[in-house]
Protein backbone atom coordinates (compact mmCIF):
# COMPACT_ATOMS: atom_id res chain seq x y z
CA UNK A 1 0.00 0.00 0.00
CA UNK A 2 2.82 2.69 0.76
CA UNK A 3 4.26 1.81 -2.29
CA UNK A 4 1.41 2.43 -4.56
CA UNK A 5 0.88 5.24 -2.79
CA UNK A 6 4.45 7.08 -3.29
CA UNK A 7 4.30 5.65 -6.70
CA UNK A 8 0.91 7.95 -7.10
CA UNK A 9 2.70 10.93 -5.74
CA UNK A 10 5.51 10.61 -7.74
CA UNK A 11 3.03 10.17 -10.69
CA UNK A 12 1.17 14.07 -9.50
CA UNK A 13 4.75 15.25 -9.06
CA UNK A 14 5.47 14.32 -12.37
CA UNK A 15 2.04 16.03 -13.89
CA UNK A 16 2.26 19.18 -12.01
CA UNK A 17 5.96 19.14 -13.48
CA UNK A 18 4.18 18.67 -16.77
CA UNK A 19 1.57 20.86 -16.20
CA UNK A 20 3.96 23.51 -15.01
CA UNK A 21 6.24 23.15 -18.47
CA UNK A 22 3.30 23.82 -20.40
CA UNK A 23 2.05 26.81 -18.82
CA UNK A 24 5.90 28.30 -19.57
CA UNK A 25 4.99 31.13 -22.94
CA UNK A 26 6.62 30.18 -25.89
CA UNK A 27 8.59 32.91 -27.43
CA UNK A 28 9.33 32.85 -30.69
CA UNK A 29 12.87 34.09 -31.46
CA UNK A 30 13.57 35.63 -35.46
CA UNK A 31 16.85 34.22 -37.18
CA UNK A 32 19.58 35.02 -39.39
CA UNK A 33 19.85 33.90 -42.65
CA UNK A 34 22.51 34.35 -44.91
CA UNK A 35 23.21 31.69 -46.13
CA UNK A 36 19.63 31.48 -47.16
CA UNK A 37 19.55 27.40 -46.58
CA UNK A 38 20.66 28.43 -42.66
CA UNK A 39 19.11 29.87 -39.67
CA UNK A 40 21.09 31.46 -36.75
CA UNK A 41 20.64 33.85 -33.69
CA UNK A 42 22.74 34.44 -30.75
CA UNK A 43 22.29 32.59 -27.85
CA UNK A 44 21.55 35.36 -25.59
CA UNK A 45 18.20 36.04 -26.89
CA UNK A 46 17.03 32.20 -25.84
CA UNK A 47 19.13 32.68 -22.58
CA UNK A 48 17.11 35.80 -21.58
CA UNK A 49 13.88 34.49 -22.05
CA UNK A 50 14.38 31.20 -20.71
CA UNK A 51 15.91 33.17 -17.20
CA UNK A 52 12.21 35.08 -17.75
CA UNK A 53 10.28 32.01 -17.89
CA UNK A 54 9.77 31.17 -21.12
CA UNK A 55 10.33 28.83 -24.00
CA UNK A 56 12.53 29.79 -26.77
CA UNK A 57 11.63 28.74 -30.31
CA UNK A 58 13.69 29.34 -33.31
CA UNK A 59 11.33 30.82 -36.31
CA UNK A 60 12.09 28.68 -39.28
CA UNK A 61 11.79 29.60 -42.46
CA UNK A 62 8.86 29.99 -44.14
CA UNK A 63 7.24 31.00 -47.92
CA UNK A 64 4.51 32.80 -47.70
CA UNK A 65 1.75 34.25 -45.11
CA UNK A 66 -0.12 31.28 -44.60
CA UNK A 67 2.72 29.50 -43.51
CA UNK A 68 3.88 32.56 -40.86
CA UNK A 69 0.53 32.80 -39.22
CA UNK A 70 0.52 28.57 -39.08
CA UNK A 71 3.64 29.04 -37.26
CA UNK A 72 2.52 32.11 -34.74
CA UNK A 73 -0.71 30.52 -33.82
CA UNK A 74 1.71 27.92 -32.08
CA UNK A 75 3.21 30.98 -30.24
CA UNK A 76 2.61 33.02 -26.86
CA UNK A 77 4.93 35.98 -28.16
CA UNK A 78 7.90 36.80 -30.46
CA UNK A 79 11.35 38.57 -30.49
CA UNK A 80 12.54 40.32 -33.17
CA UNK A 81 16.44 40.33 -32.78
CA UNK A 82 19.18 41.96 -34.08
CA UNK A 83 21.00 41.93 -37.72
CA UNK A 84 21.84 43.97 -40.81
CA UNK A 85 19.78 47.09 -41.86
CA UNK A 86 16.41 46.94 -43.56
CA UNK A 87 15.89 47.39 -47.49
CA UNK A 88 15.38 51.41 -47.80
CA UNK A 89 12.76 50.58 -50.59
CA UNK A 90 10.27 49.32 -47.85
CA UNK A 91 10.47 53.29 -46.10
CA UNK A 92 10.11 54.86 -49.96
CA UNK A 93 13.76 55.70 -49.95
CA UNK A 94 16.81 54.46 -52.12
CA UNK A 95 20.40 53.18 -50.76
CA UNK A 96 21.98 56.33 -48.96
CA UNK A 97 25.54 54.70 -49.65
CA UNK A 98 28.10 51.74 -49.04
CA UNK A 99 27.44 51.17 -45.59
CA UNK A 100 23.59 50.49 -46.23
CA UNK A 101 24.10 46.30 -45.59
CA UNK A 102 20.77 44.65 -46.83
CA UNK A 103 19.62 40.56 -46.75
CA UNK A 104 16.40 40.73 -48.86
CA UNK A 105 15.37 36.98 -47.97
CA UNK A 106 15.89 38.21 -43.99
CA UNK A 107 13.38 41.09 -45.15
CA UNK A 108 10.81 38.80 -46.60
CA UNK A 109 10.70 36.26 -43.74
CA UNK A 110 10.58 38.93 -40.85
CA UNK A 111 7.79 41.15 -42.53
CA UNK A 112 6.01 38.07 -42.76
CA UNK A 113 6.65 37.42 -39.19
CA UNK A 114 5.98 40.92 -38.22
CA UNK A 115 2.08 41.25 -39.95
CA UNK A 116 1.08 37.64 -38.43
CA UNK A 117 2.04 38.70 -35.21
CA UNK A 118 0.32 41.55 -35.37
CA UNK A 119 -2.62 40.03 -36.74
CA UNK A 120 -3.15 37.31 -34.03
CA UNK A 121 -1.75 40.33 -31.66
CA UNK A 122 1.17 38.80 -29.95
CA UNK A 123 2.74 40.44 -27.36
CA UNK A 124 6.08 41.61 -29.90
CA UNK A 125 9.46 42.95 -27.87
CA UNK A 126 11.31 43.95 -30.68
CA UNK A 127 15.71 44.62 -30.39
CA UNK A 128 18.04 46.83 -32.51
CA UNK A 129 16.93 45.72 -36.10
CA UNK A 130 13.94 44.61 -34.69
CA UNK A 131 13.01 48.14 -33.58
CA UNK A 132 13.63 49.67 -37.10
CA UNK A 133 11.99 46.79 -38.26
CA UNK A 134 8.50 47.16 -36.28
CA UNK A 135 8.53 50.66 -37.38
CA UNK A 136 8.96 50.74 -40.64
CA UNK A 137 6.29 47.68 -41.06
CA UNK A 138 3.92 50.21 -38.57
CA UNK A 139 4.85 53.14 -41.58
CA UNK A 140 7.55 54.84 -40.14
CA UNK A 141 10.98 55.57 -41.34
CA UNK A 142 14.67 55.27 -41.20
CA UNK A 143 18.03 57.29 -40.62
CA UNK A 144 19.92 55.12 -43.56
CA UNK A 145 23.53 55.97 -41.74
CA UNK A 146 23.85 58.37 -38.40
CA UNK A 147 27.37 59.43 -39.25
CA UNK A 148 26.49 60.66 -42.36
CA UNK A 149 22.72 61.50 -41.61
CA UNK A 150 23.12 62.59 -38.01
CA UNK A 151 26.36 63.82 -37.00
CA UNK A 152 26.96 63.32 -33.21
CA UNK A 153 29.36 63.40 -30.00
CA UNK A 154 27.47 60.01 -29.30
CA UNK A 155 29.01 56.85 -30.28
CA UNK A 156 26.21 54.60 -31.30
CA UNK A 157 28.35 51.60 -32.91
CA UNK A 158 30.70 50.96 -30.03
CA UNK A 159 33.96 49.46 -30.31
CA UNK A 160 34.04 47.75 -26.84
CA UNK A 161 32.00 44.31 -26.17
CA UNK A 162 28.10 44.56 -25.81
CA UNK A 163 28.32 44.05 -22.12
CA UNK A 164 29.98 47.19 -21.67
CA UNK A 165 27.03 50.33 -21.53
CA UNK A 166 28.54 53.19 -22.83
CA UNK A 167 25.93 55.96 -23.31
CA UNK A 168 22.50 57.00 -21.82
CA UNK A 169 18.85 56.50 -22.49
CA UNK A 170 16.61 59.23 -20.87
CA UNK A 171 13.38 57.26 -20.34
CA UNK A 172 9.98 59.46 -20.24
CA UNK A 173 7.79 58.62 -16.87
CA UNK A 174 4.41 57.46 -17.50
CA UNK A 175 5.59 54.40 -20.18
CA UNK A 176 5.72 51.16 -20.08
CA UNK A 177 9.87 51.08 -20.10
CA UNK A 178 9.30 53.34 -16.71
CA UNK A 179 7.15 51.16 -15.48
CA UNK A 180 9.24 48.09 -16.05
CA UNK A 181 12.93 49.23 -15.10
CA UNK A 182 11.94 52.55 -12.61
CA UNK A 183 14.27 54.54 -14.06
CA UNK A 184 14.50 58.08 -15.84
CA UNK A 185 17.68 57.14 -17.50
CA UNK A 186 19.26 54.05 -18.09
CA UNK A 187 23.13 53.13 -19.28
CA UNK A 188 22.81 51.16 -22.51
CA UNK A 189 24.94 49.68 -25.16
CA UNK A 190 25.41 50.62 -28.84
CA UNK A 191 25.35 48.64 -31.95
CA UNK A 192 23.81 50.25 -34.67
CA UNK A 193 24.49 53.00 -38.15
CA UNK A 194 21.06 53.36 -38.47
CA UNK A 195 17.78 54.55 -36.23
CA UNK A 196 14.61 55.00 -36.30
CA UNK A 197 13.65 58.74 -38.05
CA UNK A 198 10.22 59.60 -38.18
CA UNK A 199 8.23 57.10 -35.35
CA UNK A 200 5.19 55.59 -36.61
CA UNK A 201 1.80 57.37 -35.87
CA UNK A 202 1.02 54.16 -34.14
CA UNK A 203 3.78 54.37 -31.06
CA UNK A 204 4.44 56.47 -28.19
CA UNK A 205 8.14 57.23 -28.20
CA UNK A 206 9.43 55.95 -24.70
CA UNK A 207 13.54 56.32 -24.17
CA UNK A 208 16.09 59.02 -26.31
CA UNK A 209 19.65 59.31 -26.42
CA UNK A 210 21.20 61.90 -25.32
CA UNK A 211 21.25 63.41 -28.80
CA UNK A 212 17.69 62.55 -29.59
CA UNK A 213 17.59 59.54 -31.11
CA UNK A 214 15.03 56.93 -30.94
CA UNK A 215 16.22 54.59 -28.35
CA UNK A 216 12.44 53.09 -27.51
CA UNK A 217 8.77 53.04 -28.16
CA UNK A 218 6.15 51.18 -27.27
CA UNK A 219 2.49 50.32 -27.68
CA UNK A 220 0.66 48.96 -24.65
CA UNK A 221 -3.38 48.49 -25.40
CA UNK A 222 -5.77 46.04 -24.56
CA UNK A 223 -5.33 44.43 -28.30
CA UNK A 224 -1.23 44.73 -28.54
CA UNK A 225 1.83 44.63 -25.92
CA UNK A 226 5.05 46.05 -28.19
CA UNK A 227 8.35 47.44 -26.47
CA UNK A 228 10.70 47.96 -28.94
CA UNK A 229 14.35 49.25 -28.06
CA UNK A 230 17.99 49.93 -29.91
CA UNK A 231 19.94 48.80 -28.05
CA UNK A 232 20.64 45.05 -26.51
CA UNK A 233 19.59 44.46 -23.30
CA UNK A 234 20.04 40.37 -23.34
CA UNK A 235 23.79 41.00 -23.71
CA UNK A 236 23.24 43.53 -20.90
CA UNK A 237 21.57 40.86 -18.37
CA UNK A 238 24.37 38.73 -18.81
CA UNK A 239 26.35 40.97 -16.70
CA UNK A 240 23.17 42.98 -14.63
CA UNK A 241 20.08 41.37 -13.40
CA UNK A 242 17.99 44.70 -13.58
CA UNK A 243 17.79 44.19 -17.29
CA UNK A 244 15.62 40.85 -16.70
CA UNK A 245 12.53 42.87 -15.56
CA UNK A 246 12.26 43.48 -19.66
CA UNK A 247 12.23 39.73 -20.14
CA UNK A 248 9.94 39.21 -17.62
CA UNK A 249 7.57 41.70 -18.25
CA UNK A 250 7.96 40.24 -21.97
CA UNK A 251 6.73 37.01 -20.80
CA UNK A 252 4.15 37.83 -18.67
CA UNK A 253 2.64 39.70 -21.51
CA UNK A 254 2.41 36.60 -23.06
CA UNK A 255 1.14 34.44 -20.69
Amino acid sequence: MKRRIFLILILLLALDCATEARRRPVIGISTGCSPADYSKVRRTYGDAILRAGGIPFLLPQVNDMDEALAVVSRLDGIVFTGGEDVDPVRYGQSVLNETVSINHHRDTLDFLYAEAAFRKQLPILAICRGEQLINIALGGSLYQDLPAQMPSNVKHRQEVSGEIPTHLCIVSRNTLLYDIMGADTLKVNSHHHQAVSEPSSKVTVSGRSEDGIVEAFEIVSRKQWLLAVQFHPEVLVRVDDRWLALFKAFVKAAR
